[in-house]
């Protein structure tokens, strides 16, 4: 019978730290608690990106630390808030009961509403003084659903509640790990607006010298093979920080589809209404050979104003082009790709008229 009594006892203890009360001061199930104060949702809210913040701690986090979810960190404006009202009404269907039941309060309330009761409640008392010593509260409860089973009928002695408050920690936690995480976040965001910024001012200031590197050349031959149509465009460079604006364009010719064009745009620049139109100057085309600058393929053309081409454009980038419709044959370009990639070297450089005597 004793054996039977002792088998019996654990499974009591099992059953006990399974069915956790939801009175229990503390408790909150995790489909209704708020990821940034850890307690039950008050009004809440939906972001786009699928997750639940009491509205005024969302609303208070998108205006101290930026326009992004604190769980997955996706872009996120209030904008993009909605009243949870299912969720709402959930809650506010559920019961819990004064902590104070055991003096003779029997209020049962939703837990939100609960907690405005319990500062108020008329059973109010100190939980920590003496007569109520046997009394559950929320660490007491929490410690003993981690005791150790009964060995051999001995109770192991009550250990003693930790001091800590666990939950402000790990709350403390979150907030820590969620500010760093949006830290890295706009770190990155620096980094790369400063890579673009470095790479925008090279493009300015190089004086009318582009080398343009065209990789995965082959892919892109592939495309302009299929859709004779197909072109690809260089970035935009400055003949110098002030002047004229230019881009490289390649595509298969189009008088004949065994060579390649090598041609040059006049693009549509902030500074254009202080330089003089048609643009006249010298223009230096390369296709650099990786090994042996001497078979490099270089021309050399200087502007003709009277083409449209030189014109002050008037939109995005100037509609005629001026360069080489058969810069090089196709089956020759295989002998200066370098790991699939082409180097191009562009110089451009304007002449001021009205500067020479």
């Amino acid at each position: 019978m004793e054996t039977s009594q002792r088998s019996a006892e654990p499974s009591k203890i099992a059953e006990e730290s399974e069915n956790c009360d939801e009175s229990i001061k503390g408790y909150v199930e995790p489909r209704f608690e708020c990821p940034i104060c850890l307690t039950w949702l008050r009004d809440p809210v939906l972001t786009s990106c699928g997750h639940k913040f009491c509205s005024q701690c969302i609303y208070t986090w998108l205006k101290k630390e930026g326009a992004c979810c604190p769980v997955d960190s996706q872009p996120l404006k209030s904008e993009n808030l909605f009243p949870d009202l299912y969720t709402t009404r959930e809650i506010s269907q559920k019961r819990t009961s004064c902590i104070y039941q055991q003096f003779g309060c029997q209020v049962k309330l939703s837990p939100v509403d609960m907690e405005t009761h319990i500062t108020q409640c008329t059973y109010k008392q100190d939980l920590s003084e003496p007569q109520v010593q046997n009394s559950t509260n929320a660490m007491s409860v929490e410690s003993k659903l981690w005791d150790p089973p009964l060995k051999n009928g001995i109770q192991v002695g009550d250990k003693e509640e930790p001091s800590p408050d666990w939950q402000q920690l790990l709350k403390n936690l979150y907030e820590r790990i969620v500010v760093l995480e949006q830290e890295n976040r706009e770190l990155s965001i620096t980094v790369s607006n400063q890579k673009n910024q470095l790479a925008a001012m090279c493009l300015r200031n190089c004086n009318g010298v582009y080398i343009w590197r065209l990789k995965s050349f082959q892919e892109k031959l592939e495309a302009m093979t299929n859709d004779p149509l197909k072109m690809f465009y260089s970035p935009g460079f400055y003949t110098s920080p002030n002047g004229y604006k230019i881009c490289a364009r390649i595509n298969i010719s189009s008088k004949d589809p065994d060579y390649l064009s090598f041609v040059l745009h006049i693009m549509k620049s902030e500074n254009d209404d202080a330089l003089d139109w048609p643009f006249n100057g010298t223009m230096f085309f390369a296709l650099v050979h990786p090994q042996d600058s001497e078979k490099n393929i270089c021309e050399i053309t200087s502007s003709k104003p009277d083409l449209e081409a030189f014109r002050k454009p008037t939109c995005e980038l100037n509609k005629r082009s001026f360069g080489y419709t058969d810069f090089i044959r196709l089956r020759d370009v295989i002998d200066f790709l370098q790991n699939d990639t082409l180097i191009f070297r562009v110089e451009v450089h304007p002449i001021c008229l009205r500067y020479i005597v």
